[in-house]
Order: C-alpha cells, then sequence, then structure tokens
C-alpha cells in the first residue's frame, strides 16, 4: 500500500505552491488529475482536524486500475490511485463519541465517467470552500478570551484573532458574508461528508469513459442477471467499500452529456410509471437543486424528473443501487467478477441499512468537457443567474444545497435585536455543557419582553416551531448542546410558547410569506421570533433557552402509481424526519428517526443589576474584557452593545506578537537552511517526501498554522 506521501506530483513543490486559495478570487477551470490530487494532499496538510485523505488502495487494499503510463505523478506502482476526502471536525465529534455516530452523512462523486469532467473540479472547490470557511470561522481556537492579554496565553489569543479578521475580511471580498461563513461552517462541523472527485480514476487521467473497457454506471450489483457483470472496475468497488462504512443519507452522481437533476427510478423494472416510494421528497428537493444552482448566459436551471423520464433506464446503475440495494433485495444480486485477482462475493451482501440514499443524477452540461462557463468564486452564494455563474459554479451550489438537506436543524439567532456572533463554532468540543459558555447573552433584569430570534434549516417546510426555556439546574443531563434528545428525554420542566409554522430559505416563494421584525436585519432567510417573560429569574440565574422544530412531514405522502405498490417511504432521509421508530445501526453508524430538532441552546444570565440595561452577547471570543481600559462594553446610538473599543490590543501585546512573529520566521529560516544544506544536490522536483516542508504547525495551544512558501 501507497503512503500519501510517496504520490509526486509533476513539477515537485511549486506544483502545492501555487494551487488556488479559496479565499482569494478565481475563474474556474476544469482541473487535470495532477492538480486535484495535490490540491487533496494540500488541503489534507492544512486542515489535520477537519479533512482526511485517503486513497481506496491504501484503505481497502484494493488493486490498481492502469499501467505505469497512467497517473505519472504516483511513482510507486503502476496505476492510479483512487483518492477520497472526509470532512469531519474530530474535536467537536471525537471517533467513537455518541455525537460521531450519529453524525449525517453525505457522498459526492465527481466521476463515474471519465471524459465528463466538470463534477471533479465542482466537488473539489466545494470542498476548499467548505474547509476554508470553516477554519477561519474556527478562529480564535478558544470558548472564551483569556482575562490577560499580557501572558503567553493572551497573546496567542491576540494573534488568532487577527488571522480570524483577516480570513474574515479575505471571504468578505469574494462576496461570502458572516451569515454565510456560519453556514458553511455548520455544515463542516454537524455533518460527515465524504468526496471523492475522481471515482473513476483511470478514465479521468485518460479522459474516457469507461475504466479499461467496462463502464463504471453499469457496473453496480442491481438489476443485472450475471454475477461476473458488475464490480469488475476499481471505481465501482471503491463505492461500494466506502458505502459499507457509512450510513449516506445523500449522495450526488455527477455526469455530463445534457443538463438535468434525475432521481429513482432510473432502472427497466419500474417503466412506464416510473415513481418511487419516496417521491414527494424527491421532487422538492430535485426542484430545490435547480433553483439554488440556477442558470447564466443563455443556459437554463436544470430539468429536473425521474431519471427513466429524463434521461434513460440502465442496469447496475450506481443511483437506483445506492436507493433501494438495502430493501429492493430481488434485484440484487452478489458479484463474482474475475477482472484484478477477483472481489469477495461477501462485499455485496447488504444488510438492511447500508443502501437508502438519496443518490441523484447530475447531468451538469451539454458538453461532456465545457470549454467556457464555468463561472467565478466571486459571490458564490449569492449569484445564481448572471455574471459570476456557470457549470463549476452552480454544481457548487448544489452539492451544499445537498450537504445541507441530510438533516433538519435549529439556530438560535440573538435576543432584542442584538445577534451573536457564532453560531457552530468548529474544533470546539461540545461536551460537559459546554455550550452554556460558547453560546451565552446577558440580559437586565426585571425583563417583561425578552424577544428571541432563530432560524430553521436542513429541510423546506417548517411544520412546527417553537421556544421552550428552563433554568440550567432544571434542564436534563442529556441536553447538553452536543446531542438530539428524544422527545422522552426532555422532561417536564421547560415552559414553552405557542407554536409557529412557515417556510425555510429553500421554500419557493418564502419571501412573501416572512417578514422581519422591527429592529432586526435580514439575514437573508425566514426568521422566527418569539416573546419570553424573563421578569421573574433572579440576577445570577442562568436561563436554557431552546428552539426546536419539525420539518417535511408532508414527504411521507406517496402519490398514485409508484412502485414497488404497498411500500411505506424507504430512505433514510425521509424517514429521519418523519418516523419516531425508524433507527438503523451498521458500521459504528446510528440514524434514529425523530420529528423534533432541537437548537443548540442559548443561556441567558440574568444581570446582577438594573444598571447592566443593555444585552451582551457573553460569548464573543473576539472580545476580551478590560483591553479598552474599561470592563463594560460601550453602546453604539440607539443603546446597543459594541465591542469594536475593546478588540483593541494594548501597545504591550503589540510588542508581544511582533516579537512572536520574528522568532517564527527566524525559526521558519534556519530549519529551511538546515534541511536545504543536508540534502545537497537533492532533485525536490522529483517527489513529495515526509520532510518536505510546506506547512509548519506552531502549536501554542490550538494548533496555529503558518505557511512556508519558499
Amino acid at each position: 500500500m501507497k503512503k500519501l506521501s510517496s504520490i509526486s506530483l509533476l513539477g515537485g513543490p511549486a506544483a502545492l505552491l501555487t494551487l488556488t486559495n479559496a479565499a482569494t478570487f478565481q475563474e474556474y477551470k476544469l482541473l487535470p488529475s495532477l492538480q486535484i490530487a495535490g490540491e487533496l494532499i494540500s488541503l489534507h496538510k492544512n486542515y489535520p482536524n477537519l479533512a482526511t485523505l485517503s486513497t481506496a488502495q491504501e484503505a481497502f487494499n484494493l488493486p490498481y486500475a492502469g499501467t505505469d503510463q497512467d497517473c505519472t505523478f504516483d511513482n510507486t506502482a503502476p496505476g492510479c490511485p483512487n483518492f477520497f476526502l472526509t470532512i469531519h471536525d474530530i474535536i467537536a465529534h471525537p471517533i467513537g463519541s455518541p455525537s460521531e455516530k450519529s453524525l449525517p452523512e453525505v457522498f459526492l462523486s465527481g466521476a463515474l465517467h471519465g471524459n465528463e469532467r466538470v463534477g471533479p473540479t465542482a466537488v473539489l472547490e466545494t470542498a476548499k470552500l467548505l474547509l476554508s470557511a470553516a477554519q477561519c470561522e474556527s478562529l480564535p481556537h478558544f470558548i472564551t478570551p483569556p482575562d490577560d492579554p499580557n501572558t503567553e496565553e493572551g497573546a496567542e489569543w491576540l494573534l488568532q484573532t487577527q488571522r480570524g479578521e483577516a480570513c474574515r475580511q479575505q471571504l468578505y471580498k469574494l462576496g461570502i458574508t458572516d451569515a454565510q461563513r456560519k453556514w458553511l461552517a455548520r455544515l463542516v462541523s454537524t455533518r460527515r461528508i465524504v468526496v471523492v472527485p475522481m471515482t473513476n480514476a483511470l478514465g479521468y487521467d485518460r479522459n474516457q469513459r469507461e475504466e479499461g473497457d467496462v463502464d463504471p454506471n453499469r457496473d453496480f450489483p442491481f438489476d443485472v442477471s450475471d454475477p461476473m457483470a458488475c464490480m469488475q472496475t476499481i471505481a465501482g468497488r471503491t463505492v461500494n467499500e466506502l458505502f459499507q462504512r457509512h450510513l449516506f443519507q445523500m449522495s450526488l452522481t455527477f455526469h455530463a452529456g445534457t443538463e438535468v437533476v434525475g432521481y429513482e427510478w432510473g432502472a427497466f423494472p419500474y417503466l412506464p410509471t416510473n415513481l418511487s416510494p419516496d417521491d414527494a421528497a424527491q421532487v422538492e428537493i430535485s426542484s430545490g437543486y435547480s433553483r439554488f444552482a440556477g442558470g447564466f448566459d443563455g443556459t437554463k436551471s436544470y430539468e429536473t424528473g425521474t431519471m427513466n423520464e429524463l434521461v434513460y433506464a440502465v442496469k447496475g446503475g450506481m443511483e437506483d443501487w445506492a436507493y433501494a440495494g438495502s430493501w429492493d433485495t430481488g434485484k440484487v444480486l452478489q458479484c463474482e467478477p474475475t477482472q484484478y485477482g477477483g472481489y469477495d462475493m461477501q462485499k455485496t451482501v447488504y444488510n438492511e441499512s447500508t443502501l437508502r440514499a438519496f443518490n441523484m443524477l447530475i447531468e451538469t452540461s451539454n458538453s461532456k468537457i465545457p470549454g467556457n462557463h464555468l463561472g467565478t468564486n466571486q459571490d458564490i452564494l449569492n449569484d445564481n443567474t448572471y455574471t459570476n455563474n456557470g457549470h463549476v459554479a452552480r454544481n457548487i451550489r448544489l452539492a451544499l444545497m445537498a450537504i445541507e438537506l441530510v438533516e433538519p436543524y435549529v439556530s438560535i439567532w440573538g435576543v432584542n435585536t442584538v445577534p451573536l456572533k457564532a453560531d457552530v463554532v468548529p474544533l470546539i468540543p461540545r461536551t460537559d455543557r459546554l455550550c452554556i459558555q460558547s453560546k451565552a447573552m446577558r440580559i437586565p433584569p426585571g425583563q417583561k419582553a425578552t424577544t428571541i430570534a432563530w432560524s430553521v434549516g436542513g429541510g423546506f417546510t417548517v411544520d412546527y416551531t417553537t421556544i421552550m426555556y428552563a433554568k440550567w439546574e432544571d434542564v436534563p443531563d442529556v441536553m447538553d448542546g452536543s446531542y438530539q434528545p428524544r422527545n422522552s428525554e426532555v422532561g417536564r420542566g421547560f415552559r414553552t410558547i405557542e407554536a409557529m409554522s412557515g417556510p425555510t430559505r429553500w421554500k419557493q416563494g418564502w419571501q412573501s410569506d416572512t417578514s422581519t421584525a422591527s429592529g432586526w436585519e435580514s439575514q437573508g432567510q425566514p426568521m422566527y421570533y418569539a416573546t419570553i417573560d424573563t421578569s421573574e429569574f433572579k440576577p445570577g440565574d442562568k436561563i436554557a433557552v431552546f428552539a426546536t422544530a419539525r420539518l417535511d412531514q408532508g414527504w411521507a405522502n406517496q402519490p398514485d402509481g409508484f412502485k414497488p405498490k404497498d411500500m411505506p417511504p424507504m430512505s433514510h432521509v425521509v424517514n429521519a424526519r418523519t418516523n419516531l421508530d425508524w433507527r438503523h445501526e451498521s458500521a459504528g453508524k446510528i440514524i434514529q428517526g425523530r420529528k423534533d430538532w432541537y437548537s443548540i441552546p442559548l443561556t441567558l444570565v440574568i444581570a446582577d443589576s438594573e444598571d447592566d440595561d443593555i444585552v451582551i452577547d457573553l460569548s464573543d471570543r473576539f472580545t476580551m474584557p478590560g483591553m479598552d481600559g474599561s470592563t463594560t462594553p460601550q453602546k453604539t446610538d440607539d443603546g446597543k452593545a459594541t465591542n469594536e473599543d475593546s478588540r483593541m490590543p494594548s501597545t504591550l501585546s503589540l510588542i508581544v506578537i511582533v516579537v512572536m512573529v520574528l522568532v517564527s520566521v527566524g525559526l521558519i529560516y534556519i530549519v529551511g537552511t538546515w534541511i536545504r544544506n543536508r540534502r545537497p544536490g537533492r532533485e525536490r522536483l522529483n517527489g513529495i517526501d515526509d520532510d518536505d516542508v510546506f506547512v509548519h504547525e506552531f502549536t501554542f495551544n490550538e494548533g496555529v498554522q503558518l505557511r512556508e512558501l519558499g
């Protein structure tokens, strides 16, 4: 098995050093195998607690497809490695923890057909955008700021806050607003995303449809009759191994040749009716994909419908296999291929949980290799119709929406028109009720009208949403902000307000159904508001406030004529939000059905004095008390608190930062000189070794990363 460090790139280290940063402007280009491999290795190195890179050969002991003339950047064995990148916040969700086992999972396949070129670049750029936003949002890596800036910890915090402000400004210049950055960070820190840009690695490197002489999208054991005619390709086996180790609920497989978002059915046994038991959800989700992806320069938004209607039926297709392989078992067989020395038959035996994903077909473009209109990363989340949109740009948005829709969520935004600075902060633990510190606001005592604002995501229709609150001492231990409790675990200590309903941002026409409450800025999505009476709570009391919501109950409805008849919805996505009895466990992963979803709680701290007459975000990681010479935040003309002055570092703190940076630069120079001197005459263009220095990680406690560019 080859280690990632043994993968060499033509052009050597320069190939990594010139990789486009996700936080700088770029016009998208379709990337070759060499550059995609380099970008993936760079992500793996630069985001060690968020992204893990492996290959099917290293992880699953699969053979390499191809010869020594293929994927020549891999210089240790003939053939092509099948890379996959796993995005998972291992600090927030440690391996083996209850929250890690319950993370909703998404699969993105860039190219089963190697000559259909938009998908690999689109899914890679999706990963880059997600990771850059999440890393930025994680800064500074403190739950609360230190008390004294004139200490080593304080200097570290100051350095990280400056880095955090700088990367926020970079993203903002690209049109990524604060709300959008926080949204991207939430997606990274609350899901597990597996990205396979070059699924058919050999075909992509050769720019041909097949892997060798076999079509990977006819290679899955669904509706095929010959056990030797499936799992013939390394591409198919890579996908199979990944699905066996996960419980994917959402999946996208990118192709080209037309412009369509297709869903089940795409198989001959279901002609001419075409509809599946999950048709209601598939119709709404595919329409949402089309709207968010948008059109451009005469190119319309994607047409949506079943694959049988809009594309054609196939035997051995990945889409229907991933959706129905665990329950439409009469159409699944065990594979006995002879290629590559064969494949264990037991690996195509599936339990009742593994294959129930919404695996939608994205036909990205009429041309398999479009030469223009790929789009740019400027305003990537805003402009979905004209100037900056294109084949790559719109599929980045579509992929992000799939990641969003895998699971509902509720997010509290603020109190009495004062917004919380953070939502979900990556790379911060969420156990032991740390949410009491990481999401807290101080409010005046005796306040009869405390207005809470929140939003709902991960679906389309909010059937029910409300606020529930209680003193923390009356909240069951299981409700710690890291776990979705069952209704039976919530207890009876909460007070609630009258429930309401409405849309999410993904519901078509939501703008006409909602309004912004007085004093609140529009957040670009529907907001919900409720006023509670906190006057009876005493100074010093800590009140836990949860927002809760129920979404998309209409997905359980079924159209006439669906097949197989007399079956309820069979997908994880639908049942996880509509069926309380739905529970599936496989490969150490769990999906538990529920109807009600709970936010990370907001803690309201009742101020000690009536003189504290303003609402203050106590969880602002960018504000160190007393740094501006005072202990009370300043007020704006409208009486709101502002923390701008308190962010200004002291002179001594600036001196400490400058000294630390100079020392770090000196160390980098000394280490780099030593490395160069100890390897005289070595050709650095020949490979990337474990001891090649591209990223230096200076761990002041929180893993500050600096990059050496020479």
